[in-house]
């Protein structure tokens, strides 16, 4: 006579529904999910600063930017600068170039 033992099976719930994974799913996206924050004239200036400094250098920029509601990390090299739509060109390790809004900008920090 042998035991059959259901395994991990027994210590999950009997019945999940799409709507209960959908739902923990979306709590666990706002859990994680941060507000922009507001950065005022003098970060922006120096953020501005940090920019020109490592483009006459030619130093890599380590960029943390807010991508809907999740922060991200681009490390590279700041080639460009459109004055007018403020976007900055940023070459990344493998060439490819990415463009960037300066409104994305949570934080930057000159690597060198």
């Amino acid at each position: 006579m042998s035991i059959r033992d259901r395994g991990i099976q027994k210590w999950q719930p009997a019945l999940i529904l799409p709507e209960h994974k959908a739902f923990q799913k979306q709590m666990n996206e706002d859990y994680f999910r941060i507000e922009k924050p507001i950065l005022d004239e003098y970060q922006i200036e120096e953020y501005e600063n940090q920019i020109h400094y490592s483009m006459e250098n030619h130093l890599p920029i380590k960029f943390q930017l807010y991508n809907d509601g999740f922060p991200r990390e681009l490390q590279g090299y700041c080639v460009y600068i459109h004055p007018i739509i403020k976007e900055l060109r940023v070459q990344k390790k493998d060439n490819s170039i990415e463009y960037i809004q300066f409104t994305e900008i949570i934080d930057l920090l000159v690597v060198d």
